[in-house]
């Protein structure tokens, strides 16, 4: 985060404010702080809607030794610091690009969004715009990548709007081509992404994700078509899967202006996958790039790439054929251990993702498909039903285990996941630890059979009773492969 820690020309309160709300008293601005445990003496507070008592905060960085004060929404008391007030998040989000000086920006903000996919498009659409553009950053779940050796974490899949706005400013002073951002549910409902210049927008899938979140299924849905609808209202680009007719619903009133892309059927670009290979078609014909990522879901992403790149940036199919071997796919999507082609991690944490996971590796598998998967805790626990039952359908023979467990027990999560198997079979393996589990299937690994570990993929802890401890699927596989070989020397 250092990278981040830059400082900005000192500009007078007034001149931030102009024309975005209202101020006590006009006051220099040499620093704009949203955290108040890092707030310094003379800093701007920006404190944010979200925060739980907006005026305890406020209270805490008059103590700390703030300059001055903006509030979103209003303040009824009158403070011993200057105090401006905007109106809303949007609002908060020009005042940032005046003070970053991005109003005016040459850097493409492409936002993505959907259950599944978010992380392999922004991944390899940040691949692409590297090499067509010369630079450019993503920023989603595995954090800030700036190139394919440098990723910093940033803690959520849409990071703050004050950490967005720095990321804008650094990438815009860097000459950064393009900025490409996973939305998430939560960063649209919280209006992380308020202000910024996005000019385009991919929705990927859509499933259940959160839904404890957003009060149902049907409000989290209405927060991913409102962020695709106000994209499109600025005239940019909208591109969306058709393979999902609730997508198709969702931007029905706006689908004259969506760019569809979709398996096997009429639309924009169709894509599919022969003997390995994959295909797509569009109006001015067909290509095939012969080498692609494993797994079908990975083809489908790279067709929300491809459309993305021939609408906003003119990239015909027959140029995008250049790239060819020269995309990868980010770590813990259907990614083999040490090149083990037996053993797959997966981010799968979703009974959508988790089938698109387990169709994929069916075909790779020669023998038997195993799986070792489980559900988080305290999180939307209406999926695990669903999760149990494509686990019973697509996998042969399952472990059930802990994943991220929380503040619940593991046979409370299990039981939920259970009661979507009619009848518990005896190839659904309930085993409480992970690593147990974990070397119980690589144990049970026959010729030409495939594992798929799913539910953490890049993930390098395990949430227990409000602890993260370290873990890593990929160390413990690499662990139980290891403890196999040896014992099958001996």
């Amino acid at each position: 985060m250092n990278k981040l820690n830059f400082s900005m020309p000192s500009q007078m309160l007034s001149d931030l404010m102009l024309g975005l709300g209202v101020y006590s008293d006009d006051v220099l601005v040499t620093n704009i702080c949203d955290d108040t445990r890092r707030i310094k003496a003379g800093d701007t507070f920006l404190c944010l809607p979200r925060v739980p008592d907006k005026q305890a905060m406020v209270e805490k960085a008059i103590q700390a030794g703030v300059a001055a004060i903006i509030v979103v929404g209003s303040m009824e008391e009158k403070l011993a610091v200057p105090c401006a007030c905007v109106p809303d998040m949007q609002a908060a989000g020009l005042l940032l690009r005046r003070w970053f000086n991005t109003e005016k920006t040459s850097v493409s903000c492409i936002g993505i969004t959907g259950t599944d996919g978010k992380t392999s498009v922004a991944w390899m659409l940040r691949e692409v715009l590297e090499q067509h553009l010369g630079s450019a950053w993503s920023v989603g779940t595995l954090g800030w990548q700036s190139s394919a050796d440098e990723l910093i974490d940033l803690g959520n899949t849409t990071p703050s709007l004050m950490t967005l706005h720095r990321l804008l400013a650094l990438a815009e002073q860097q000459g950064v081509g393009a900025l490409v951002l996973e939305v998430s549910s939560h960063g649209i409902a919280q209006e992380r992404i308020a202000g910024l210049p996005i000019v385009s927008a991919i929705w990927t899938t859509i499933g259940h994700d959160h839904l404890e979140d957003h009060g149902g299924f049907e409000a989290y849905l209405a927060h991913k078509t409102s962020f695709m609808q106000s994209v499109a209202s600025s005239g940019d680009t909208v591109v969306a899967n058709a393979d999902y007719n609730v997508i198709q619903q969702a931007l029905e009133d706006i689908a004259s202006q969506v760019s569809w892309y979709a398996q096997h059927q009429d639309a924009d670009l169709s894509w599919k996958v022969d003997h390995g290979m994959a295909y797509f078609k569009d109006e001015n014909g067909e290509v095939c790039l012969k080498q692609v990522p494993v797994a079908d879901f990975h083809v489908e992403n790279l067709a929300a790439v491809a459309l993305l790149m021939r609408e906003q940036f003119g990239l015909s199919l027959a140029a995008f054929q250049a790239y060819d071997g020269q995309l990868s796919t980010p770590t813990g999507r259907l990614e083999p251990v040490d090149g083990a082609s037996q053993v797959f991690i997966d981010y799968a944490h979703t009974a959508e993702g988790l089938q698109r996971c387990l169709q994929s590796a069916r075909k790779l598998s020669q023998g038997q498909l195993l799986l070792v998967f489980g559900c988080g805790g305290n999180r939307d626990k209406a999926k695990r039903p669903d999760m149990g039952a494509v686990a019973m359908k697509y996998a042969d023979v399952c472990w059930l285990t802990s994943d991220n467990p929380r503040d619940e027990t593991q046979a409370d999560i299990a039981a939920d996941v259970l009661a979507g198997v009619d009848v518990r079979p005896d190839n659904m393996h309930v085993v409480e630890d992970r690593a147990e589990a974990i070397t119980q299937a690589v144990q049970a690994l026959h010729h030409n059979d495939t594992l798929v570990i799913a539910g953490k993929g890049h993930e390098s802890y395990m949430e227990i009773q409000g602890e993260r401890l370290p873990w890593s699927d990929k160390e413990q596989a690499r662990k139980a492969l290891q403890q196999r070989q040896v014992q099958s020397c001996a």
